[in-house]
């Protein structure tokens, strides 16, 4: 990290990692693969839902990526150049969640009730969800994701890299300002296909929003991470990284917890204070079989820790501290979608075992390896966007 004014920013190049990490990432892959295939003959319908409860949080991470380089060039930030490259990485996973998708279709039959032949009352619904209409939808929502993040990652910010064309970055305003609201359609419709369609006679207006919000801070507990361990010492990012950097990043964190705080209470405060059955029978269902208890820790996961483990300016800034706090959110956000998913098909709480934390590795170490890709090929560095030297030099003083 420097100290003193930065008036060139040269290129860091790509990030060099030793073997022992890539090994490390096919061993986690290769363990997931096995786990599952076990896990098909011991319990298939326990393996499949535990499929889709790591392809969601993975799913989440890669397009909370996009979302999040999209969303700074969509207000131009600049004091965020420095780090919006590492956020770009993530959404390298995009292509690999949309073959892994198809998974979810095959294992339909195990995972959603609808696919087991259970009645819905009303026959729109039920031609919504079936595999047949559900597939189309989902497959183009992937697709139109990859297409942005071709067109905004690859066609301009690293053609900047090349060209130093500040145009780009006036083009690249364009497009993702456009992505914002399709954004907003489609992780809707696949956050109500692949989750909240677990529960097929239950609604709930702000359940998009809710794992929006969940979408949104994993990310940035991701993105710190990661930024973190490329600022330290020797590290690609170590010449132009600041602490304020990391402090604005746990400050968005810390704002961004409080948000989903708000809307995870006000989901459930609306359905408890309105008390209607096809609305309450979802955390009824949470609620009961030993599930309370996942129901009462993530408020601490998701709530208390990020929120009083970030209140002060110096723990922002203390990297071991913010990474032990991301790391949590991160095992918050596992948890949550795993209480929103398991219950719907198994009364008595499943408890985390073998079979969950192997298949949840061969997802992360998927997620590791097409991410650590784009990190090894690409500039970690947009050092040659109009605003990089603003980005470098933001607040070096604090």
């Amino acid at each position: 990290m420097h100290n003193a004014p930065i008036t060139v920013v040269e290129n860091p190049g790509p990030l060099v990692l030793t073997a022992h990490w890539r090994t490390a990432f096919w061993a986690m892959t290769g363990i997931g693969v096995l786990v599952f295939a076990f896990g098909l003959l011991m319990d298939a319908s326990r393996a499949w839902n535990d499929y889709l409860v790591s392809y969601f949080l993975f799913l989440c991470l890669g397009a909370g990526g996009l979302f999040f380089t999209t969303l700074h060039y969509a207000v131009n930030a600049a004091w965020v150049v420095v780090a919006r490259r590492v956020a770009s990485g993530l959404a390298a996973y995009l292509p690999i969640a949309l073959i892994l998708l198809f998974g979810v279709f095959l294992g339909a039959g195990h995972i959603y009730p609808w696919a087991q032949g259970s009645t819905i009352a009303d026959p729109g619904k039920a031609r919504w969800l079936s595999v047949p209409w559900m597939m189309p939808r989902d497959v183009l929502s992937l697709l139109i994701w990859i297409f942005f993040a071709w067109k905004i990652i690859y066609g301009l910010s690293l053609k900047q890299d090349e060209t130093g064309d500040v145009r780009l970055t006036r083009r690249a305003m364009t497009w993702s300002i456009i992505f914002m609201p399709v954004f907003a359609f489609s992780f809707s419709l696949l956050s109500y296909d692949l989750v909240m369609s677990t529960e097929p006679g239950w609604y709930s207006t702000m359940f998009a929003v809710y794992t929006f919000a969940g979408l949104f801070q994993s990310t940035l507990a991701m993105i710190i991470i990661i930024f973190l361990l490329m600022m330290r010492e020797n590290g690609p990012l170590a010449r132009v990284a600041t602490p304020s950097h990391v402090k604005d990043l746990g400050t968005l964190l810390f704002a961004f917890t409080i948000f989903m705080t708000y809307i995870g209470f006000s989901q459930y405060m609306l359905i408890w204070y309105a008390n209607l059955p096809e609305e309450t029978v979802y955390f009824f269902k949470r609620q009961e079989g030993g599930w309370v208890w996942l129901f009462l820790a993530l408020p601490l996961f998701k709530f208390a820790i990020p929120f009083f483990g970030l209140l002060s300016q110096s723990a922002k800034k203390n990297a071991t501290w913010l990474i032990t706090v991301c790391a949590l959110v991160l095992v918050g956000q596992f948890l949550d979608i795993y209480w929103m998913i398991m219950p719907s098909l198994h009364p008595q709480i499943v408890l985390i075992g073998w079979m969950e934390i192997g298949i949840f590795l061969g997802f992360a170490g998927i997620f590791g390896l097409a991410v650590t890709r784009f990190y090894a090929r690409h500039s970690v560095l947009a050092y040659r966007d109009p605003y990089i030297l603003e980005s470098a030099n933001w607040r070096f003083w604090e």
